[in-house]
């Protein structure tokens, strides 16, 4: 019963780890469009907060900053999310 909730706990996890990069991947993909009607160069990464954010400042100047805090809180929701639709998903078998 231990290790089936153990392996749950892990499939889940590995399947969160998975989720988290495909949607940065996803958030970052329209940001890196050459022909969007943005003004300058901006990326932000990270949903629902942004956990990573890099623009120009100035000509030469590359300026980025992390703000590990909704790094951790995107981590934390997306894990939350995945394992418990996993788990629902998988006590229905």
């Amino acid at each position: 019963m231990i290790k089936a909730k153990m392996k749950l706990l892990l499939k889940s996890t590995l399947l969160s780890i998975l989720v988290f990069f495909s949607v940065s991947f996803i958030m970052i993909l329209p940001q890196l469009n050459p022909l969007s009607d943005t003004y300058g160069f901006n990326i932000k990464i990270g949903f629902p907060f942004v956990y990573y954010y890099q623009f120009w400042a100035g000509h030469d100047f590359l300026n980025w900053e992390w703000k590990l805090k909704n790094l951790i809180l995107d981590c934390l929701i997306t894990w939350v999310v995945i394992t418990g639709i996993y788990y629902f998903i998988k006590k229905g078998d």
